[in-house]
């Protein structure tokens, strides 16, 4: 498996710092432009821990280029996933603090059921393969 990211000449491939989850969807996943590069951003919620010291983690995911004009309007609110990528963290300011946010870039990403209690009759799947319809 491996991506190619628009305009960078790079080819990503998974390493020791790529991170495989299930998280929810906190919200609608959103399709904006990148300097004429589209990319869908949405937040993800994984559980970690357990019993008493069970902690929500939240990441922020972006997808790139054709896969996230197909994906945008496939992801909802609550719907699990289940996604691999590369971890990024970014650094920003903000009331004067400074403050980091974690981001996965995801190479793949399987959809499961938009709640528990949706058993749905299939999870649909988009990775990078000779298939993809595009």
């Amino acid at each position: 498996m491996t991506n190619t990211w628009k305009g960078s000449g790079k080819v990503w491939k998974p390493s020791l710092d790529s991170s495989c989850r299930k998280p929810r969807l906190g919200r609608d996943a959103e399709l904006r432009d990148a300097n004429g590069t589209p990319v869908l951003n949405f937040p993800v919620a994984t559980d970690t821990g357990f019993g008493d010291r069970q902690n929500t983690m939240w990441l922020n995911a972006a997808l790139w280029c054709k896969r996230a004009q197909a994906m945008a309007s496939m992801l909802s609110k609550g719907q699990f996933v289940a996604a691999t990528g590369e971890l990024s963290q970014r650094k920003y300011e903000k009331d004067g603090q400074t403050r980091t946010s974690l981001e996965l870039r995801v190479a793949e990403i399987d959809l499961g059921p938009k709640s528990s209690s949706d058993t749905g009759s299939g999870a649909a799947s988009l990775e990078q393969k000779d298939e993809m319809p595009f």
